[in-house]
């Protein structure tokens, strides 16, 4: 029989499992790296779920730990030499099944979102996940305000970035 928490981060799992991989995706390009910062992140949700203190929503509380481990990854990855043949984990999260168009143009924006700044990357992937800004703002810890603007900022950077002949 199965115990409160694991019970309580499996429910968690299945309602946030495809939200946290696309952040992921977001920070890393290599979709192997998302895959481990993925498990990174499962990890300290599973360590640190029973010092939730429903202080705020739990969605929030999770896209914290996700965007803090993510920054935390990205930056041991930009110091660590190349590796080659990382051994694969458990797919823990399959993409979905798209048209190759459609692939093709996700490829393409999540190319154009991982050249932008960390912060950035973050905004416009909660944004891709219909999250409210009140809750990018306390992801990221500026104001809701400074997320509209630079959600505007962004969305012309990306514009501009996958339409650069204004097509």
């Amino acid at each position: 029989m199965k115990h409160s928490k694991e019970l309580a981060f499996e429910s968690l799992y299945k309602s946030h499992k495809d939200k946290i991989f696309r952040l992921c995706l977001g920070f890393v390009k290599d979709p192997e790296l998302a895959h481990d910062l993925f498990q990174e992140i499962l990890i300290k949700i599973w360590r640190h779920l029973e010092s939730f203190r429903n202080q705020s929503d739990i969605s929030t509380w999770i896209y914290r730990i996700a965007y803090n481990t993510a920054i935390t990854f990205s930056a041991k990855e930009k110091n660590k030499p190349e590796q080659s043949d990382l051994p694969k984990g458990m797919d823990l999260a399959e993409p979905e099944n798209h048209s190759q168009e459609k692939e093709l143009q996700l490829q393409k924006l999540y190319e154009a979102i991982n050249s932008l700044a960390e912060t950035d990357r973050v905004i416009a992937t909660l944004l891709l996940e219909n999250t409210a800004y009140k809750t990018i703002a306390e992801v990221t810890g500026i104001s809701e305000n400074y997320v509209a603007v630079k959600v505007n900022r962004i969305k012309s950077s990306l514009t501009q970035m996958l339409n650069p002949h204004g097509k």
